[in-house]
């Protein structure tokens, strides 16, 4: 059996899907990636590690805190290894074009730090360490394009799932990714929008390690 690991840019496709939601009103951010990502698996694979990279940001608000928190724990107790990056707020200068005010203005954004690369070391390193014979990144981000080819250059396969778009894209960092990850086998997956409506957890989990019921928070539910 070919053993498969799944690395997942948190936020990369937690955009695609909030996108989703502002448009149609669909909501599929309460995703159980266990039971989505084993779909893909053939019948000569099976499932060694699913790895989920996510910051929590502290500057929207209490119960943006708290909805991310509680995916988490429902995450976790599919069996997902969560590993959490930070935000840091940092100032930038911003310039309108076609203005006379020849001044500018400076604001405060949040940046998040250390997911990406926090990936790329784990996939790297479980590569090393033989966890797995295959390893798919879940991401859109050209920024993993060398993590990709050094698994790949260590003898290990590599392949891509490809966020759901609701748009056609044009050539994008996603080709440089899908370039590296073509070959054998199911090693470029197109994923789609109404594909997650069959891999939500349920409404109310309970946490064993607490045994408080985690319920699904109000802002993941559809319209």
């Amino acid at each position: 059996m070919q053993r498969v690991s799944f690395f997942i840019d948190g936020f990369n496709v937690y955009h695609k899907i909030n996108e989703y939601q502002e448009k149609t009103g669909i909501c599929y951010k309460w995703l159980d990636y266990k039971s989505f990502l084993n779909s893909f698996l053939q019948s000569d694979q099976l499932l060694q590690d699913i790895y989920f990279f996510t910051a929590v940001s502290k500057s929207r608000g209490q119960l943006s805190i708290d909805r991310h928190n509680k995916y988490i724990t429902a995450l976790q107790n599919t069996g997902v290894k969560v590993i959490i990056g930070k935000f840091i707020t940092t100032p930038i200068t911003c310039k309108v074009k076609n203005c006379n005010y020849s001044g500018s203005k400076e604001f405060m954004k949040d940046e998040e730090k250390k997911s990406d690369v926090n990936l790329a070391i784990n996939m790297v390193l479980d590569s090393s360490k033989d966890v797995y014979d295959k390893c798919f990144l879940f991401s859109s981000d050209s920024d993993f394009v060398p993590a990709l080819k050094m698994v790949k250059e260590m003898g290990k396969n590599v392949g891509l799932l490809v966020p759901p778009q609701d748009k056609v894209v044009k050539v994008t960092a996603i080709d440089e990714l899908k370039g590296i990850c073509f070959g054998k086998g199911n090693s470029v997956i197109e994923t789609k929008f109404d594909e997650l409506g069959k891999y939500l957890l349920p409404s109310v989990i309970i946490d064993p390690k607490t045994n408080i019921a985690v319920k699904m928070p109000i802002g993941y539910q559809s319209k």
